[in-house]
């Protein structure tokens, strides 16, 4: 038997976020209107012009023209992005919704941050976190419509056969934004979010919904480079009432079919418009009164009908362009707007344009002013999108307990101390801002000035787009406290001790969790200041347990990957617990389970971020540091593994970090290795014999040099290896493909390189093995690597100062070694277009008169 239909499927809970700045269509209206603090306001805004003022047009015309009090918009730190994730991760919190029970996620957007990736995959960071990927949707865009439609999508999943029992989201995030002229005041922004699923207290009333699409050119987006629209706004309000008509009619007639009786505006309480701006708002309430006239509804009464009357035989386009019409349609209409409309239009008013979530703050409105009253009553929603499409429908407002009542609805959202709450600018700061936003619009490789001053804690906002177009958000934290902690931590053992015993492990773990870098670096002092002195050492053990301390290091390192965070404190702990204490093994493999975007080889972006923070330490500092063979033996391991798994049939065309975690990990684990194998041998070492160290037993390698457990577990073999597999350089590609013609290059099928340098790091690692090293230098000739180091002394596109570090491989390969300087003498009187000019080393080839044989002398 099916299972049975679930009932009363749709908002169980909401929640809105909008930028802390707005700018006043005209100040006196927050006052005059809404009744708050006039001491605040004259303190912020007495030196202010308003946006009617600074734009130079009539007084009135956006406040009366337009209807609007202020706007809402973001800054350089704040975008739909953003706006989502901050108010996803409130609404998750405030309703105390675990992240697992959320099965499908519609996000309804026209503003283009990226013409592929989806706003939903930033948002799945939220959901990753706790283990949760399984979740469907994505995004849905038409102009403003995109929101209406994502509703759709989630209620009617969760009243399909392919529901699993879990909620519903939705978000409907925008920032609308107008070039500068008559469209810019009617600008916004906002997020809002929707948890969806059955027994809600405002269900979707299915069966009575009205819709009407087609193709006009009233608003569009065609330039891609731009963030501002096309606009035809006579059109517009034409296209916008033309699809209110179309839709009514239809709603209309779906519910006479199905109630056995006409509907009229009556048998709604309230009305909620898509709300370019309040005018348009009630314009479009009016437009119903006029239809419901037309239908001879007996809501009109005589004295309205008679002012109607001589308008009854326009045609549908004379209706629409008669402004003696929309007169008096407002004039009889205005009582019931006000009880039916009035109270849905606080929150557009005060923010503008939202797009998407335009709709839907207008029905936040309403029941931020009715609340508990709108028990049992009806409303009606218009969703319009230029373009165009647009459905009326209706929710039904049900009583249901807590927290998904209408009340704690009511409560969360917190509309009225929201409001208050904003910081209210000047108009020249907000063109400012808008033309900073210009300037980066579809921009790469910078940084924002993260000045959040104004954002509360819990805020996300953008800290930067790298040179991939890649953007990497944070989280504004409680900043007071962990600075606080870090100055107690430095007063003394005694202080270290009470801020450990109160924090270790569960609070650190909770601040490590918080993305913002104001946060981190504080707390990596506590960490690292905590783990020295007297009583470090029993400290560090405890950090290091893998139950205890390793998760905290684990969600360090997660929150510094995503913040590209890499200031000192952070370097020294984690080196001091990777490398000191030998714990980079435990830690580099916690992070498997972590959420670092996997390359499909087992490499994730928190790996690579860890291997590129120690890799700048060993780089930066080599002569304050030691490593340890277990280290580098593990970096030779993962190296080795990462080789094994990439795909070297991609040319790379940046310099680490690429931001493949794959190609990253083997990238720092070479230049890792080239450090450790810059350790300067004794005297004594350099004379042993090669076969001594290959026939070492296992046991013995930890009390080598680390440079010596490397060699003897067949480094410089398997470098030469992966150096022999690459394509020639390509000074020597281009000479050989200009010998051989059409012919097909030898090396067509050799791999290359993934990142600009991965050539010049192999040959660097082998250098560092061969100085001062003659077994080395021996275990080169002997595997045949002579020519093939020769050949990297040129020139190559991607790999910088590879000519340099070749030189150098050649010059500790031939010092003070008879055989290998025959060998390239033999080699140069050969082979001189494929070896190097041997002069660079300060050599040059002579006949050694009585051998016959070519040698190698020095120039002097």
């Amino acid at each position: 038997m099916a299972a049975e239909r679930v009932k009363d499927v749709g908002i169980l809970a909401m929640d809105i976020y909008f930028p802390p700045n707005c700018v006043l269509q005209c100040k006196r209206i927050l006052v005059a209107v809404y009744g708050w603090h006039v001491a605040r306001v004259k303190a912020m805004d007495d030196y202010q012009e308003e946006l009617e003022a600074h734009d130079g047009v009539s007084k009135g015309k956006y406040t009366i023209g337009l209807g609007q009090d202020s706007m809402a918009f973001c800054t350089e730190v704040e975008d739909v992005i953003s706006m989502s994730l901050t108010v996803v991760k409130t609404l998750l919190k405030n309703y105390n919704i675990d992240p697992k029970c959320i099965g499908r996620l519609e996000v309804g957007s026209e503003t283009v941050i990226d013409k592929s990736k989806s706003i939903k995959t930033w948002l799945m960071q939220i959901f990753e976190e706790c283990g949760n990927t399984d979740i469907e949707g994505v995004d849905s865009s038409n102009a403003c419509y995109g929101g209406t439609a994502s509703l759709f999508n989630c209620v009617n999943w969760v009243e399909s056969n392919s529901w699993d029992g879990r909620y519903g989201l939705v978000v409907c995030t925008d920032s609308a934004v107008y070039a500068e002229g008559p469209a810019r005041p009617t600008g916004g922004a906002a997020a809002i979010a929707m948890l969806i699923g059955p027994n809600a207290p405002i269900s979707l009333e299915s069966k009575f919904r009205g819709s009407h699409m087609a193709h006009v050119y009233d608003f569009y987006k065609p330039d891609l480079a731009s963030e501002y629209p096309v606009v035809d706004g006579k059109l517009s309000q034409t296209c916008y009432l033309m699809a209110l008509d179309s839709c009514y009619k239809t709603f209309c007639k779906r519910y006479e079919k199905i109630e056995g009786k006409p509907f009229s505006i009556v048998d709604a309480d309230s009305f909620v418009f898509h709300s370019p701006y309040n005018k348009l708002v009630q314009k479009s309430f009016a437009r119903l009164y006029y239809n419901d006239f037309l239908r001879s509804c007996s809501i009109v009464d005589k004295d309205s009908r008679e002012k109607l009357e001589p308008y009854s035989g326009l045609s549908s386009e004379e209706s629409y362009q008669s402004r003696d019409l929309e007169k008096v349609c407002q004039q009889v209409a205005k009582p019931l707007y006000d009880t039916k409309v009035q109270p849905t239009t606080l929150i557009p008013k005060q923010l503008g344009n939202m797009y998407t979530a335009s709709l839907y703050a207008a029905f936040a409105s309403v029941v931020h002013n009715k609340r508990d009253a709108l028990v049992g009553q009806r409303i009606v929603m218009f969703s319009y999108g230029s373009g165009m499409t647009s459905t009326m429908f209706s929710f039904k407002i049900n009583e249901f307990q807590h927290p998904f009542s209408l009340s704690n609805i009511a409560n969360i959202l917190d509309i009225s101390n929201k409001l208050e709450s904003r910081h209210v600018v000047p108009p020249k700061k907000f063109v400012e801002a808008l033309k900073l936003m210009e300037h980066r619009y579809g921009a790469k490789d910078f940084v924002t000035s993260q000045d959040t001053r104004l954002l509360v804690p819990g805020t996300y906002y953008l800290t930067h787009v790298d040179s991939m177009y890649r953007r990497f958000y944070a989280v504004k934290g409680d900043t007071a406290a962990t600075p606080a902690l870090g100055n107690a931590a430095l007063g003394g053992d005694r202080h270290r001790e009470a801020v450990w015993d109160a924090l270790f492990p569960g609070a650190l773990r909770e601040f490590a969790r918080v993305r913002d870098a104001g946060v981190l670096d504080p707390l990596c002092m506590v960490l690292d200041t905590c783990c020295s002195g007297d009583g470090g050492r029993g400290r560090v053990e405890e950090l290091c347990h893998e139950d205890l301390g390793l998760p905290v290091l684990v969600e360090l390192v997660a929150t510094a990957s995503r913040l590209g965070h890499k200031e000192e404190w952070l370097e020294w702990l984690l080196f001091k617990i990777c490398v000191e204490e030998e714990k980079f093994e435990a830690l580099f493999a916690a992070l498997d389970s972590t959420d670092g975007g996997e390359s499909g080889n087992g490499f994730n972006a928190n790996h690579a971020f860890l291997m590129g923070t120690l890799s700048k330490c060993l780089t930066e500092r080599p002569e304050e540091v030691s490593v340890s063979n277990s280290f580098a033996l593990h970096v030779f391991n993962i190296q080795k593994h990462a080789a094994e798994t990439l795909d070297f049939t991609c040319r790379g065309s940046s310099e680490l970090p690429t931001g493949l975690p794959g190609i990253d990990v083997i990238g720092y684990s070479l230049v890792l290795l080239k450090d450790i194998c810059a350790w300067e041998p004794s005297s004594s070492e350099t004379e042993a014999p090669v076969d001594s160290l290959l026939q070492a037993e296992p046991s013995s390698l930890g009390t080598e040099p680390p440079v010596d457990s490397l060699l003897q577990a067949g480094l410089v073999k398997r470098l030469l290896k992966y150096l022999g597999e690459l394509e020639p350089p390509s000074t020597i590609r281009k000479a050989m493909a200009k010998e051989q013609g059409d012919q097909q290059p030898a090396f067509a099928t050799a791999k290359v390189c993934p990142y600009n340098g991965y050539r010049r790091d192999l040959v660097a690692v082998i250098a560092n093995c061969l100085h001062g090293r003659k077994q080395v230098q021996d275990e080169v000739r002997q595997l045949n690597g002579i020519m093939l180091l020769l050949q990297q002394c040129v020139i190559d596109e991607g790999n910088a100062y590879l000519r340099e570090w070749g030189l150098l491989a050649v010059k500790y390969l031939l010092e003070e070694n008879e055989e290998n300087q025959k060998e390239v003498s033999e080699l140069q009187m050969q082979e001189p277009i494929l070896t190097p000019e041997v002069a660079e080393l300060g050599l040059r080839v002579e006949i050694d008169k009585k051998t016959g044989h070519p040698k190698l002398v020095n120039s002097s």
